[in-house]
């Protein structure tokens, strides 16, 4: 057997489906992520926690508009096409709950990537969606879970490329980092859903997994990595907004109402923009305008106009926005 050539790397293709660490490490070098985008992401902290409570909402707006994922919150099985007795609604406990869930997940994404424990917590987000790691299991086809990071992605890219403070180096940077992490993340979501690698299954396996499914939701061997405590009261979409549900607990083992969303609105950070001045103008240049040459004719919004924005220090969506926001 010939020797490998110089420069090339050997990779074992059983470790990529039994050691977790040696499947992270190569998608890690496959997709040149490292220490810049770490501090890319650490540095873009507060921008993206910023605009996360505007993302839950859209995504749960987005799964609720169709039929087969609405499904789900109420049967925990995408294949099932039985329809339920009553359509779980964006008010409902449950909804609120995962709502919840979903806000401090896609905080964790935006932490620290450098600790193995990150990447054990989007590992187990994958194995929870195919009826295990979980003690009430749920099955959620790969279909669904590839299109909501998608979906996720894209809004974080605009919302990103539409801040009106960062420099354009930080906002690639930002980005990309984001990006090869969702990427990981939806390989770590693939994994549990495609047959590569079977062979390689074993009974120890099975047992750890098992195990797994003992631990609270948000829990990695036997420690909270999703949420903090001065978290749990945040509010989920940044408005003050009372609940009457039914008794259900969350798998902390608190009730929706103890949970209890705060009367005090999220801070954005990036407060007081509307008198930018000249580090403003500077953004303007790069946002959509209406045609010069053409005055008489009305404009209409060019096509991917943002979703998201901040005006006035507040994130707000795309019907509320006008055709130039910033101006």
């Amino acid at each position: 057997m010939a020797t490998l050539p110089k420069g090339m790397e050997h990779v074992d293709r059983r470790k990529l489906y039994t050691s977790l660490p040696a499947r992270v490490f190569y998608l890690q070098q496959f997709l040149e992520f490292g220490p810049d985008d770490v501090t890319a992401l650490s540095e873009g902290q507060k921008c993206i926690k910023a605009i996360i409570p505007a993302i839950v909402n859209m995504v749960y707006k987005k799964l609720l508009r169709h039929d087969i994922t609405a499904r789900v919150f109420s049967t925990r099985d995408s294949r099932s096409e039985e329809d339920p007795d009553r359509w779980i609604g964006e008010e409902d406990a449950q909804i609120r709950h995962r709502k919840m869930f979903l806000r401090w997940y896609l905080t964790k994404l935006n932490s620290d990537p450098s600790k193995m424990e990150y990447w054990q917590y989007l590992d187990k987000v994958g194995l929870m969606h195919v009826g295990k790691g979980r003690k009430n299991p749920l099955h959620v086809d790969y279909i669904f879970l590839g299109a909501c990071l998608g979906y996720i992605q894209d809004s974080m890219t605009e919302a990103i490329l539409s801040h009106p403070r960062l420099d354009l180096t930080q906002k690639i940077a930002i980005v990309r980092a984001l990006g090869k992490v969702i990427w990981i993340q939806n390989d770590l979501m693939a994994k549990w859903h495609v047959e590569d690698g079977k062979e390689f299954a074993d009974s120890d396996r099975n047992d750890e997994l098992q195990a797994e499914a003992q631990q609270p939701e948000g829990y990695v061997n036997g420690k909270r990595v999703l949420g903090k405590v001065d978290e749990d009261d945040s509010s989920i979409d940044g408005t003050a907004s009372s609940i009457s549900s039914e008794k259900s607990t969350t798998s902390l083992g608190r009730t929706i109402e103890q949970v209890g969303l705060s009367n005090e609105q999220i801070k954005c950070p990036f407060s007081g923009i509307a008198n930018g001045g000249q580090e403003l103008d500077s953004q303007r240049a790069a946002t959509w305008r209406p045609r010069r040459d053409d005055p008489g004719v009305s404009p209409s919004s060019p096509t991917g106009a943002p979703r998201l924005r901040v005006i006035d220090g507040k994130t707000v969506g795309k019907e509320k926005l006008g055709l130039n926001p910033f101006e």
